[in-house]
């Protein structure tokens, strides 16, 4: 099968999303899965992500916006089986949608924690900027995907509390991480 994930970045630098990824990215190969990594990290990015990988940017500011993503997209994402968001509140989400509807191919989103009321409780002045974009913009990315998907109950439960008109397909799944060593002295 044919999958592409797209992410804002596959820089470990940037956090736990590029990890998440990197490790469901290579589940999915060794199960024999053909993989499409997509990116707006600058080309001169050295990395460790497997499968074929394609970097889009730079990109300015934080959101991500580029208008080579787009074009990107609708040339290549015919042919795959399913699309894979990884994170939310970035351009690449945003795009991805578009492009999926368009050429038919069912997409899932990873919210990878984005969804936790914490931020809402923790950063109340973002969360009024997202407020700002969550109707036009990340409500239908949710909306539109095939599943949202969530590595635990509790996760998918707290992401209905985020933002008034929740909607998603929801599903609990496991995410490919490497189990943790069973050398229990170490």
């Amino acid at each position: 099968m044919k999958i592409l994930h797209v992410l804002h970045s596959i820089d470990p630098a940037t956090g736990g999303t590029s990890e998440g990824a990197r490790t469901l990215v290579q589940a999915q190969l060794n199960a024999g899965h053909a993989i499409t990594v997509v990116s707006l990290d600058a080309p001169s990015l050295v990395h460790s992500m497997p499968g074929t990988v394609h970097l889009l940017g730079p990109t300015t500011g934080n959101y991500g916006r580029t208008p080579t993503l787009p074009r990107w997209l609708d040339n290549n994402v015919i042919g795959h089986a399913a699309v894979i968001i990884h994170g939310l509140w970035q351009y690449p989400g945003f795009a991805t949608r578009r492009a999926c509807l368009r050429a038919g191919v069912p997409y899932v989103v990873f919210p990878h924690g984005m969804l936790d009321p914490w931020f809402k409780r923790t950063y109340p002045l973002k969360h009024v900027k997202k407020w700002l974009y969550w109707p036009w913009g990340e409500f239908r990315v949710l909306r539109d995907a095939a599943r949202v998907l969530f590595t635990a109950e509790e996760e998918r439960r707290a992401a209905r509390k985020s933002f008034w008109l929740y909607c998603a397909h929801e599903q609990v799944v496991g995410f490919g991480t490497a189990p943790p060593p069973t050398d229990a002295d170490a």
